[in-house]
């Protein structure tokens, strides 16, 4: 039997909970954007070398429609010192329907702060209306000071909690305790005619991300943005950008488990998913852990499913070592 065909079937399979509540299955658009495509053939060898696949914890989560909250929204916009009435979010915004406030630059009218909140996510966001791309073109230089390193820019973001309405038992931490937590940079390159034409760049914004917890053992797969909150930092420390995408939830179903042997008959049927276009026809799994992919928060998300990820190895001609992800899908139980 054609495997794309038996991937589709599971995701087509409708199941009640035990409450009666109907289970939209995941379409194959939504699975195609969650995990990606079909594998395209069969995996003729597979090594495993992680651990048994997660059995418990494996929930079904149903996404509650996000509520807007005046009150909530006026308060981030008067800790942001952002200054203006909250009004309706214009149609053509990717984000909406949803709610807003926005303060004109006083010196260009091109250029605005606002607050914002999505009806269509749940996401609340901020952005400065500033880039800090500031250049000395007398002297050829960048002029951008005072970015904060990756340790201020996390406790700014941490001193943030309360205003956005979360604490730290909101967000994803490792086994070891410790927050799940990512940096990163934006900047510019130019050529440094006073260092011979060097090739150089300069640092406009750090960013932050962590993750929304869903459970223990349990980690988020963001794509473009979701169950994240991402908060970025400019010259002089200030805030450049925020946005917090975390989906109200609440568990409806439960999943079933796979076991090593049934994963590694799954991927050599091609009965699982990636973003990568060619797979090799051998691997070794060198992790398997459990995910709940999130889409951005331009998307209307019904439910969180459960995926098993799988680290995959794979060695080049040259051998160099190539490392990408697999996703398996979870049947729901139906009982």
């Amino acid at each position: 039997m054609n495997t794309n065909f038996m991937v589709g079937l599971l995701a087509c399979i409708v199941l009640t909970t035990s409450a009666g509540e109907l289970i939209r299955p995941a379409s194959d658009s939504e699975l195609e954007s969650l995990v990606g495509e079909v594998l395209p053939h069969s995996i003729k060898s597979v090594k495993w070398k992680a651990d048994e696949p997660p059995r418990t914890n494996l929930i079904v989560y149903a996404v509650t429609p996000a509520t807007y909250r005046q009150e909530f929204l006026q308060s981030l916009a008067n800790w942001l010192e952002v200054r203006g009435e909250i009004n309706r979010m214009p149609t053509t915004m990717l984000d909406a329907p949803g709610y807003w406030v926005k303060e004109p630059n006083p010196t260009n009218h091109l250029r605005w702060q606002s607050v914002w909140f999505s009806e269509k996510s749940g996401a609340v966001g901020y952005a400065s209306g500033e880039d800090n791309h500031k250049w000395d073109v007398k002297n050829h230089k960048p002029m951008a000071q005072g970015v904060p390193d990756e340790r201020e820019a996390l406790a700014n973001t941490l001193a943030m909690l309360p205003a956005l309405g979360i604490t730290t038992n909101d967000l994803e931490h490792l086994p070891d305790g410790k927050l799940r937590c990512s940096f990163n940079t934006e900047g510019t390159w130019y050529n440094d005619r006073n260092d011979n034409w060097a090739r150089k760049r300069y640092i406009r914004q750090v960013n932050v991300e962590l993750w929304q917890k869903i459970h223990d053992g349990a980690s988020v797969l963001s794509l473009g943005g979701g169950g994240m909150l991402r908060a970025g930092y400019i010259s002089g420390g200030r805030l450049g950008e925020v946005e917090m995408t975390f989906r109200k939830i609440k568990p409806v179903a439960t999943a079933l488990p796979r076991t090593r042997k049934e994963v590694i008959a799954m991927l050599k049927k091609g009965q699982a998913r990636s973003f990568r276009g060619g797979v090799p026809d051998d691997l070794t799994i060198a992790e398997c852990a459990l995910v709940y992919p999130q889409a951005n928060s331009m998307t209307k998300q019904d439910y969180l499913w459960p995926f098993y990820s799988l680290k995959a190895e794979s060695v080049e001609a040259g051998g160099e070592t190539n490392v990408f992800f697999i996703y398996v899908p979870l049947a729901v139980d139906g009982k």
